[in-house]
């Protein structure tokens, strides 16, 4: 297999130093790739190979036109989000027809898991924990087609049962967009008749605890089941994630919590037959992961959970490709080191360059979200080094005043350098960035 096209669909700077790091085994096995990609910017220093921009709304049959053109011997789906992970399953299914294998989930796959009442009921024959949640049709809400009167009573009546507050999401659309946050039934009954609904949706009661996400890899029964990413206390609504410390670190008995769950959604993914990697999120609380929605695509968990473990997601997508999964020789789960993501307030030369020597940095970027800039570091700390972590950050935070003295603290408690303290006093004398 010489030549393999990547299809990716948010920037690929977000895939460093990972995808990068394929350069070896791309030289090694004599493979010529090219990324057709639809945002940002791509220069020599991205992607190992060539790169060409393509339209944004370009349909699957004239991306798999392009590959087709290009001669690929084989395709990798990078994209992002969930409509560009089905517009990638369309595309294999075109690229099916002229024997052109490709490492993305199936179009049953990505049809399933894009759904959110699907997932639920997917989540639910697993013997998964998923909040409860009601299905509201609102074309029967809005009076068009099938008339049913009692229909907005027996919606109310029904979310009182599940208690409130709940969050109103719509049935497609995926990183937070489109949720609404309805605290009571005067603010339901206000949502039930708003004439903007031009989808179905859920309603899905709230529940409190933290934030986590996961990532999944493999394909053919066989899958890897990375560890948590850990990025705070669960709001009412949707929560962004480049705005918080996002970790993975050894956590007891979260852990031992988690081992079960795992083995189930290893048995999840052999019937639904993924293809590469898919994401979930999930709250965890009392000994309980409830699973939110299952991603069918690489997310930005992928980072930290590569960083933390040596199992590098890519790699295993081509390993799919190229038929040497499972056979390749990998490393299997475990924390081998720690990893945290999070948001500075500016990627000045100085900074970079002394958080380059005095830290394990893996990567240091921008990322540019709806027109807005986010600097972010991503850092590992091997687990015997845990320790001294916190005041290698502060006495960085002294010089080049990247965040603020509580945040330093926040990493500490995440690493499990520190205790967690009860107190709500925190040293915030300069801000918060």
């Amino acid at each position: 297999m010489r030549r393999i096209a990547f299809l990716r669909s948010i920037e690929i700077q977000q895939t460093k130093p990972f995808l990068k790091a394929l350069e070896g085994r791309f030289r090694e096995d004599g493979i010529e790739a090219k990324l057709f990609f639809t945002d940002g910017e791509c220069g020599p220093d991205d992607f190992p190979g060539e790169s060409e921009l393509v339209p944004g709304d370009i349909s699957a049959d004239e991306l798999a036109k392009k590959v087709i053109d290009w001669d690929a011997d084989g395709v990798i789906s990078l994209s992002i989000a969930d409509e560009n992970a089905l517009r990638d399953a369309v595309v294999k299914r075109r690229l099916e027809t002229v024997g052109i294998p490709m490492t993305a989930h199936s179009l049953a796959a990505v049809t399933l898991t894009g759904n959110k009442w699907e997932t639920k009921r997917l989540l639910e024959r697993h013997g998964l924990d998923t909040p409860p949640g009601l299905l509201v049709d609102s074309d029967i809400l809005a009076g068009r087609g099938l008339r049913i009167p009692a229909y907005q009573d027996a919606v109310l009546i029904q979310t009182a049962d599940m208690g409130y507050p709940v969050i109103s999401k719509p049935l497609w659309d995926c990183m937070g967009a489109g949720m609404v946050s309805i605290p009571d039934a005067a603010a339901l009954e206000r949502h039930l008749a708003d004439d903007e609904h031009h989808g179905n949706f859920i309603l899905e009661q709230c529940v409190s605890g933290e934030i986590c996400s996961v990532e999944v890899v493999g394909a053919d029964g066989e899958y890897v089941v990375q560890p948590p990413v850990w990025q705070g206390p669960a709001e009412l609504g949707p929560v962004f994630n480049f705005g918080r410390l996002r970790y993975v670190a050894p956590r007891e008995p979260h852990d031992q919590d988690f081992a079960p769950v795992a083995e189930k959604l290893k048995g999840l993914c052999r019937e639904i037959g993924f293809t590469g990697s898919v994401g979930l999120d999930m709250i965890y609380e009392n000994g309980i992961y409830q699973i939110l929605e299952i991603n069918p695509r690489v997310t930005g968990t992928t980072t930290p959970s590569i960083a933390s473990t040596d199992f590098n997601t890519y790699d295993v997508l081509l390993s799919i490709l190229d038929g040497t999964w499972p056979e390749r020789p990998e490393p299997r789960e475990g924390i081998k080191r720690v990893c945290l993501q999070f948001p500075v307030r500016a990627l000045s030369a100085e900074f970079v360059a002394d958080a380059t020597r005095e830290l394990d940095l893996v990567r240091a970027q921008t990322l540019t979200i709806d027109g807005v800039e986010y600097p972010n570091i991503v850092i590992t700390c091997e687990l015997d080094d845990r320790a001294a972590l916190p005041a290698k950050l502060e006495s960085l935070r002294q010089r080049h005043a990247f965040t603020d003295r509580s945040f330093v603290r926040q990493i500490a408690v995440a690493v499990g350098a520190v205790a967690a303290r009860t107190d709500t006093n925190t040293d915030t004398e300069d801000g918060n960035g």
